[in-house]
């Protein structure tokens, strides 16, 4: 799990925001493949949301995809991370129902492994409230399932409508 820090208020992280830091994959292999790269930050483009990552998960897919072998693969160089949980900085133009500072999380394929990134508006779900940052990134198998390594086993998430109660959690297998 690349867990990000959480927001800050001082006049030190507000000027720390114009910056981007974010890992990228500059040749298909092991980790000697990663690189981190400081950058300016990006803007969110029309119906777009700017999201501040506060934590990305690191899954199978994101190896594959680093060593070459998934078949979604972007060509190089490519920022890794599937998923992510992180608060909205920034909402773009012709953005509706999603507000700055809102918590949200998306399955976004790449771009995780960043301090902000840019999503279109449809890739976001919001996050329930008292939801941990570090856990939220599991949680979204609540509208996916996951597949164990045993194929005759299938892992799937309570959604949070029927769980609201943290200390309620529940995962379902069969």
């Amino acid at each position: 799990m690349f867990v990000g820090n959480p927001p800050g208020g001082s006049a030190t992280e507000t000027a720390r925001q114009m910056r981007n830091t974010r890992i990228i994959v500059t040749h298909y292999g092991g980790p000697d493949s990663l690189q981190v790269i400081d950058e300016e930050c990006p803007g969110p483009k029309n119906g777009e949301v700017r999201v501040r990552v506060l934590a990305a998960g690191v899954r199978q897919t994101d190896l594959m995809m680093r060593e070459g072998f998934h078949p979604e693969t972007p060509r190089l160089p490519f920022t890794p991370g599937w998923d992510l949980i992180g608060l909205v900085d920034r909402v773009g133009a012709g953005v509706a129902e999603v507000d700055s500072g809102q918590w949200v999380a998306a399955l976004s394929i790449t771009g995780a492994y960043s301090e902000f990134v840019c999503l279109p508006q449809c890739e976001l779900v919001p996050v329930p409230f008292g939801l941990d940052a570090a856990e939220a990134p599991v949680a979204q198998a609540d509208a996916a399932s996951i597949v164990s390594p045993r194929p005759d086993r299938l892992v799937r998430f309570a959604s949070t409508e029927e769980n609201r109660d943290a200390d309620r959690r529940k995962v379902f297998t069969g």
